[in-house]
């Protein structure tokens, strides 16, 4: 590329890590106990940058960027029950994760990763890096409020949102943080029965502590389909009267008709507020039963080359304990990655698995 000017000092970037654990087994093994902490700098991470023109070029790379991550992960197994036939496990694992944004390489402090309603594929706020908050930070315009936080609306009864003078969105256009993607609270926990040749597991996992902007309510809204859509428009309604108040602190009155174009303000103008969600989830993943036949076919002598023989079924995503999000699983974002975390559009349901399985040793 002409534009892009190479950077003969670029370096790579270089990681800091610290960690400390410790594992414990007491009571004959009956309890386990594994617990670990660790932090991890990374600095020197290569942006694109960009150059004055007068230089000859647009773009390059620098060594500019340094971001933290640390937490605490620990498992805590036992067996509460244990006897010649019958053996019950309790397994539970979590990890809490907290992450910051050190350096971003500019003056403003934040760096745009991806403005979501410019791609042409999707509608509403931004991702971005920002100084001092954590890392896969969403962003959206709200609902601009004066100083008892009401809602302020124009004389048309008509939606407004923050801009580039709302404290907090001077260098974002009006755009605020409403809180990073990447979940602070990770784990699971699996119990396990096994009596005689029988056994039987039950896997329930968890996340809390992310945030999810929905495009697929944003969509929903604007086109008509959701409950939400029907303030206004049911039956004895004439329009909606959208509680706020004009700037004298008068509550407002004014009854907007053309809804289509009253829910349209919503992407037009990026506000987020009826579209996030916490991305928190309690799920029961998995459930299995299995049984071993080893001892039983031992007895067949035209099976003795069958060392070992066992049959299972298994099913995964059996259901959504807890969620935040309605209608809508919340793992099924448009993509785990850096450019679109935190981001759903259009998702599909999630499938529930079922199998049969025959396991043979020979």
């Amino acid at each position: 590329n002409g534009n892009f000017a190479p950077n003969t000092n670029l370096q790579p970037f270089t990681v800091t890590e610290k960690e400390i654990g410790v594992e414990l087994r007491l009571f004959d093994n009956r309890l386990l106990v594994d617990v670990g902490a660790f932090e991890k700098v990374t600095t020197d991470q290569i942006l694109d940058v960009k150059l004055s023109n007068t230089s000859g070029y647009t773009d390059s790379k620098q060594n500019t960027a340094s971001l933290k991550n640390s937490g605490l992960e620990f498992l805590i197994e036992y067996s509460p029950i244990e006897t010649s036939n019958f053996r019950w496990t309790s397994s539970w694992n979590s990890a809490y994760l907290t992450t910051e944004v050190l350096d971003v390489g500019n003056t403003s402090g934040t760096m745009l990763v991806v403005s979501f309603n410019d791609t042409g594929n999707e509608f509403l706020g931004q991702l971005r890096y920002t100084e001092g908050l954590p890392m896969n930070q969403l962003y959206t315009r709200t609902y601009l409020r004066n100083e008892n936080g009401d809602i302020l609306v124009t004389d048309q009864g008509r939606l407004r949102s923050t801009n580039s003078s709302t404290p907090g969105g001077e260098e974002t256009n009006g755009f605020l943080p409403i809180g990073s993607s990447i979940p602070k609270h990770t784990g699971g926990w699996t119990n396990t029965f096994t009596y005689k040749k029988l056994s039987v597991a039950v896997h329930i996992d968890y996340k809390f502590g992310g945030m999810v902007m929905s495009s697929t309510h944003l969509n929903m809204l604007r086109q008509g389909h959701s409950k939400l859509s029907l303030q206004g428009r049911r039956e004895g309604e004439e329009g909606l009267i959208f509680p706020g108040v004009y700037d004298n602190g008068e509550p407002n009155t004014t009854v907007v008709t053309n809804l289509q174009s009253f829910y349209a303000d919503y992407r037009n103008q990026q506000i987020g507020d009826p579209f996030i969600f916490k991305s928190d989830f309690v799920k029961l993943r998995n459930v299995s039963i299995s049984y071993d036949l080893t001892q039983d076919i031992s007895k067949l002598s035209f099976m003795k080359f069958v060392k070992g023989l066992s049959i299972s079924a298994a099913s995964r995503n059996l259901a959504i304990l807890y969620k935040d999000l309605p209608g809508l699983d919340p793992e099924a974002v448009q993509s785990s990655g850096d450019f679109r975390a935190g981001y759903e559009n259009s998702s599909l349901p999630t499938t529930r698995n079922f199998n049969v399985s025959l396991n043979v040793k020979f």
